[in-house]
């Protein structure tokens, strides 16, 4: 009876292992779901544009330097008086309430007036939001190609004039209820960006600070 059961618990030991294996193999090969995100995102995923430029400690940095922390980036200016500090309040307060999930996100304000926002100015101003905020600069063909990789809508107004309700990119609203002359107006939205380097939503800036906490929570565990 050994002998007759041998080969038998044998062939079974083959078929277990294989179905371990085929169903291994399923579940790594198997799509993710997809990320549900308050903002907008994407139908397919990809690396979010690249930068070189200047942080306010006199570092030259590119996105690749925040690898491995999910990043909130967006363009704004120091004299802006409307949309960035009200964007840096809203993401700060957001991370706190997002909790430990979200402690180290990195946000990125990339100057759109680089004339007046030096490393000591942009240092100076983000201070007042958190050591996780980090102002860029650098020189204006740099910072067009970083402008230009993520959309960026800015624009100097050279007159007083009624500033339009949105932009059409991203919907996005440009925030500024008039347009007085001299200043730069730019649009409030906000690019989530994961650990990988990939671009994934888009944060509006209507987003209201629970959307933006809960899609902080959703980056942070990409």
């Amino acid at each position: 009876m050994a002998e007759n059961r041998s080969p038998r618990m044998a062939l079974i030991g083959v078929v277990a292992a294989a179905v371990a294996i085929l169903v291994a193999t399923g579940i790594a090969i198997a799509p993710r779901t997809a990320p549900v995100f308050h903002g907008t995102t994407y139908t397919e995923v990809a690396p979010a544009a690249q930068f070189s430029l200047v942080d306010h400690d006199g570092r030259q940095v590119s996105l690749d330097t925040y690898r491995g922390h999910p990043v909130l980036l967006f363009f704004g200016y120091t004299n802006c008086p409307d949309v960035c500090p009200t964007t840096l309040t809203k993401l700060t307060s957001a991370m706190k309430q997002a909790g430990g999930e979200a402690e180290d996100i990195r946000v990125l304000l990339i100057t759109v007036d680089p004339a007046n926002d030096t490393p000591a100015t942009l240092k100076k101003y983000t201070g007042n939001f958190g050591p996780a905020v980090v102002g860029l600069t650098g020189d204006s063909a740099a910072l067009a190609v970083a402008r230009q990789g993520y959309g960026a809508y800015v624009e100097k107004v050279a007159a007083a004039a009624p500033a339009p309700a949105a932009h059409a990119e991203h919907g996005a609203h440009t925030g500024h209820a008039s347009r007085p002359a001299g200043m730069t107006v730019h649009s409030g939205v906000v690019y989530g960006i994961d650990r990988r380097g990939n671009l994934q939503v888009v944060i509006s800036d209507s987003a209201t600070p629970e959307e933006v906490a809960d899609d902080l929570r959703t980056l942070a565990g990409l």
